[in-house]
């Protein structure tokens, strides 16, 4: 994780905030917070593009699969969930994910609170949410599906709410997504990744140049963050 090491004191208005505050929602968004959430938050936190890309992206794909219902956008989610667990309405008490998500949908929001959230925050806690939901849906081990949204996040174009649908669905978005962008899997690791994604497509020079596109704009967005948030000195 040595890049978000770097500009972790640079973003710690954000990351750290983000991090505390949607960890209080549940353990198992706490996981997601404190992991591959901190890099979402950095990254939608600091590039406004990304934030409305990821937002509507995350809006389609979590009420096409049912996670969310068909007016529900994962700010509003996530706005509800922070809100309520401040009231002590947290996803651990419940036994049933569907429980919790009628539990928020009853919770009366204070728009007061609300206005004066950040919006990254807002659309982090949505997402992991959102997260747990899809893994209870499709019984995936905890923490198995938290980097999909790095695909996504780093190629738009080609990782569209129908195509990850249909990946997620089929069981091919394991691995280590956040390795993979950042080049630090071995070739083996690589190769098994490249070909489960692979077997679900009919393009393979289609998706090798989109998985190109993804590590060169995760590249370029990690630089743009940089420059946005310069390490305080001695950090």
């Amino acid at each position: 994780m040595g890049f978000w090491s770097s500009v972790g004191s640079a973003l710690s208005s954000i990351g750290s905030a983000i991090g505390s505050a949607i960890g209080s929602i549940g353990s198992a968004v706490l996981s997601f917070a404190s992991g591959v959430g901190a890099s979402i938050a950095a990254v939608v936190g600091t590039v406004a593009v990304a934030a409305q890309s990821l937002g509507k992206f995350a809006s389609i794909f979590l009420q096409a699969l049912g996670i969310f219902k068909p007016d529900e956008k994962p700010e509003e989610v996530g706005e509800r969930a922070l809100q309520a667990a401040g009231k002590g309405i947290t996803m651990d008490k419940f036994d049933k994910f569907d429980d919790y998500m009628k539990a928020l949908r009853d919770f009366e929001l204070d728009p007061e609170a609300s206005a004066k959230r950040n919006p990254a925050e807002k659309l982090v806690a949505g997402i992991g949410v959102g997260t747990v939901g899809l893994e209870v849906k499709f019984n995936a081990a905890p923490g198995s599906l938290h980097g999909i949204w790095l695909l996504p996040l780093s190629n738009p174009d080609y990782f569209t709410p129908e195509r990850m649908q249909g990946l997620v669905s089929a069981g091919r978005l394991g691995g280590d997504i956040w390795g993979y962008l950042e080049k630090k899997l071995s070739d083996g690791e690589v190769r098994v990744f490249e070909k489960t994604l692979e077997a679900g497509t009919s393009d393979c020079a289609q998706l090798y140049a989109a998985l190109d596109s993804a590590r060169g704009n995760w590249a370029e967005l990690k630089q743009q963050i940089e420059a946005k948030n310069p390490p305080t000195q001695g950090a």
